[in-house]
């Protein structure tokens, strides 16, 4: 749906429509009477008289009073069309535009800035710094959420060459909320990782995969470190 606004204007225009459709009602309802009352009388005289030698000149003068009838309500009408056509034209369609408009751009309002946006422009630019000054920002307003402070272990780890720093971050984040089980789990695999790939500190690992067999017992997560602590005896 869309909204007209109602201006003064627009509604001086309506009363001026209105007042044409109501002389236009008014007009033909006369015209139908008219034009009723002249077929009755005519109906009486055939009934009560012989045939008139003018009776030509009568249908004739009757038919131009039909046509003066005709134009007494076309011509109303006509202007009552035209003019309810400018008023679409000016009120209605720029309306249904903006209307098409909003729902093809989103909405005229303006849009929340969103403060991720200003943390990845912050590393688009290097400024990791703020980059993580940003995400742990957002991480505190919204601590459910594990994505920001996973960037910031992400920044510390790849872009500042400091996995152990990413290792402190993500503990930090383990021991300062609930999390979910998937969350959990994702954030003691990404620390054993470390461990593995660039801190190259086996007990560590072994340690971080203990606790997630233990603490997620019974879950698809627990198997998975299950599984992992097997290989490492094997090799």
């Amino acid at each position: 749906m869309f909204r007209v606004v109602m201006s003064k204007k627009l509604i001086v225009h309506l009363c001026i429509l209105g007042a044409l459709i109501l002389y236009t009602m008014v007009a033909w309802n006369t015209s139908k009477n008219e034009g009723e009352a002249a077929e009755k009388v005519r109906e009486e005289e055939k009934a009560n008289r012989d045939y008139d030698p003018y009776e030509e000149v009568k249908l004739a003068e009757e038919g131009e009073n039909s046509t003066e009838a005709m134009a007494k309500v076309g011509v109303p009408l006509l202007i009552s069309m035209i003019y309810a056509g400018i008023l679409v034209v000016f009120y209605v369609l720029p309306s249904l535009v903006d209307r098409v408009g909003e729902e093809m751009m989103g909405s005229t309002a303006e849009v929340e800035k969103d403060p991720l946006d200003e943390a990845r422009s912050a590393v688009a630019v290097g400024d990791y710094p703020e980059a993580i000054r940003v995400f742990r920002e957002v991480w505190q307003e919204n601590p459910e959420d594990r994505f920001p402070i996973v960037e910031v272990a992400k920044i510390q780890r790849a872009n500042l060459d400091s996995p152990a720093v990413a290792v402190s971050t993500l503990q930090e984040a383990l021991a300062h909320h609930e999390w979910e089980v998937d969350d959990a789990a994702f954030l003691m695999f990404r620390i054993a990782e470390i461990y593995e790939e660039d801190l190259d500190d086996r007990e560590k690992q072994i340690e971080v995969l203990e606790r997630a067999k233990d603490e997620l017992e019974g879950t698809r997560h627990a198997g998975n470190a299950a599984h992992k602590l097997r290989e490492l005896e094997k090799s």
